[in-house]
């Protein structure tokens, strides 16, 4: 396991290297996001997802993966259902710290399916965003426990150690049926003020 000092705003160009080059061997890479800590893979590589699930302890049709998109303007690839108001919301959204739940896309690969609708995240945090940067694809994502952190980082190809991080929690949204059956599934540290008025509220929900 490789371990980099990420601590600083700027992230070392060498670290986030070596972090894209595990991913795109189909490697974990453990990273911090503006929420907590993270394991990830990429979107594409069906044995970095396998090994994803096995570090969670999950089944891939029992779990709830997040998915970070470079920009906005990649949602038409990955998910379904995107017209005009919806996009319209999801750029006052994004980015920012939510998790929107929408349906899978044609892009999205065969082994992600399972559920048939996806998390996804854009997200301005400077590590995320170099890292998607460098290897040009989404990266399917989970949040680590705060607990679990040093027993993660060992069975990782690299970690981008920023030191320790307040865990927080995302807002989630399923946008899944569309603007008119928009429902807040977690509120965290995205505020929902504005959309309280015209959304329900379920209990329940937790992200991976």
């Amino acid at each position: 396991m490789g371990r980099w000092d990420v601590g600083g705003a700027i992230p070392h160009r060498r670290a986030i290297n070596k972090a894209a080059q595990a991913l795109r061997n189909g490697f974990l890479v453990l990273y911090p996001t503006d929420t907590t800590y993270a394991v990830g893979c990429l979107i594409s590589h069906r044995g970095g997802f396998d090994a994803l699930c096995k570090l969670r302890g999950v089944r891939p049709d029992k779990s709830l993966f997040s998915v970070f998109l470079p920009e906005l303007s990649a949602i038409g690839r990955y998910a379904l259902g995107i017209d005009t108001p919806t996009y319209r919301l999801l750029k006052r959204l994004w980015p920012g710290p939510y998790t929107i739940i929408l349906r899978a896309g044609a892009a999205i690969p065969r082994h992600l399916w399972h559920r048939k609708t996806v998390g996804f995240r854009v997200t301005a945090y400077p590590i995320i965003q170099s890292l998607l940067e460098e290897v040009q694809e989404p990266i399917v994502t989970a949040s680590v426990p705060q607990d679990r952190l040093a027993a993660y980082a060992s069975q990782v190809a690299e970690f981008l150690d920023a030191g320790e991080i307040p865990p927080q929690q995302t807002t989630v949204i399923d946008l899944s049926n569309g603007i008119e059956g928009l429902r807040i599934l977690r509120v965290g540290i995205g505020p929902v003020d504005e959309l309280i008025g015209f959304v329900s509220l379920s209990e329940g929900f937790q992200e991976a």
